[in-house]
């Protein structure tokens, strides 16, 4: 039988599988307990995979959209593990704004964690094919096949709870926020460091 991915809601439990992820938890654990202990308003925003205009190009860590752009303006093929299947859950900075304006103006955020994304998924190796082609490069990713300890195969934000309390709706559709990246990276150096990771 198939078997189709979904969505995380906010409620799910919580099993870091790395440093990273242990630390983002305990950030937000902290920080919610200070602001309910001192009446002080806080809220977690859970941000999913952010890009945008004026993110590094040249930090092999900035996520898997500067990498590929990276790689495929210095005419390397985009690197892929597994079989490229596996889904991300891209949301532009311009939508991430727009939450954390809301999160700062509506006083029901106060205390609450929401999970910032687009709420739609995209596959690694369509967006390795896409950034190949809004770039004009005629160059194919590799799909190594390999796997890495602690990478997950799906993760998409369940938004109901940014919606349905705070009236949140992603406005930056995947392909537009795709091509002002690529337009902007056209302005910038891009130093291919995938290598050294």
């Amino acid at each position: 039988a198939d078997i189709k991915p979904i969505t995380t809601p906010e409620s799910a439990y919580q099993y870091p599988n790395s440093i990273y992820a242990q630390t983002k938890k305990d950030q937000e654990d902290m920080v919610l307990m200070i602001g309910r202990t001192y009446d002080i308003p806080a809220v977690s925003l859970r941000y999913f995979n952010a890009y945008g205009p004026r993110q590094s190009l040249s930090n092999p860590y900035n996520g898997v959209l500067a990498i590929f752009i990276s790689r495929l303006k210095n005419n390397h093929r985009p690197i892929i593990f597994e079989d490229g299947l596996q889904t991300r859950d891209l949301i532009s900075i311009h939508d991430i704004v727009r939450v954390n304006m809301i999160a700062m103006e509506q006083e029901k955020a106060n205390f609450e964690t929401f999970n910032v994304g687009s709420g739609t998924p995209s596959s690694i190796r369509d967006i390795a094919e896409c950034t190949s082609e809004f770039l004009g490069k005629d160059i194919k990713p590799d799909i190594t096949m390999k796997f890495r300890k602690g990478d997950v195969r799906h993760c998409i934000a369940d938004n109901s709870k940014l919606h349905d309390l705070l009236g949140f709706v992603p406005q930056t559709a995947i392909e537009d926020g795709l091509k002002e990246v690529i337009e902007w990276s056209g302005t910038t150096h891009a130093e291919d460091r995938f290598d050294e990771v």
